[in-house]
C-alpha cells in the first residue's frame, strides 16, 4: 500500500514541478522581451522617431507576437500538467477518504471565489497575453507612424 501511494505522490509532485518550470519559463521569456523592448524604446526616445528606427519597431512587433504565441503554448503545457496533477490528487484522495482532501479543497476554492468574485474570472494567461499584445501593438503602431510620416 505504501509503495503505491509513494508512486502516486511522486507522479503528482513531478507534474506540479513541471507546471512550475513552465511558469518560470514564461516569466523568463517575458522578462527578456520586456527588457529588450524597453531598451529599444529608450533608443527611440534618444534618437527620435525616424525611418531608421524601423529596425527597432518592427522587431518589437515580432517580439510581442512571439510572446503572445509562446504564452499560449505555456498555458497549454500548464493546463496539461495541472490536469495530470488533479487526476493524481483524486486517486490519492480515493486511497485516503478519511482525509477529506477534495471537500477541503472545494471549501477553500469556494471561499476564494467569494472573496475575489471578479478577479477569479480573469484568467492569468490572458493578462500575460495582453502584455505581449500591447508590445506587438506598440511596435506595429510606431512602425506605421514612421512609414506614414516619412
Amino acid at each position: 500500500m505504501a509503495d503505491g501511494i509513494d508512486v502516486l505522490l511522486g507522479l503528482w509532485k513531478e507534474q506540479r514541478e513541471a507546471d512550475r518550470w513552465t511558469e518560470n519559463q514564461r516569466a523568463t521569456l517575458t522578462n527578456i522581451i520586456t527588457v529588450v523592448v524597453a531598451a529599444g524604446l529608450g533608443f527611440i526616445a534618444k534618437s527620435g522617431l525616424r525611418p531608421s528606427m524601423l529596425v527597432v519597431t518592427l522587431p518589437m512587433m515580432v517580439l510581442g507576437l512571439y510572446g503572445v504565441f509562446a504564452c499560449l503554448k505555456f498555458h497549454e503545457r500548464c493546463a496539461f500538467h495541472v490536469g495530470q496533477a488533479r487526476g493524481l490528487r483524486k486517486k490519492i484522495a480515493e486511497q485516503f477518504p478519511d482525509l477529506d482532501i477534495e471537500p477541503a479543497l472545494k471549501a477553500m476554492s469556494d471561499k476564494q471565489r467569494a472573496r475575489f468574485p471578479r478577479l477569479r474570472k480573469i484568467r492569468l494567461y490572458v493578462v500575460w497575453i495582453a502584455l505581449h499584445g500591447v508590445i506587438a501593438a506598440a511596435g506595429a503602431g510606431l512602425s506605421i507612424w514612421i512609414i506614414v510620416t516619412a
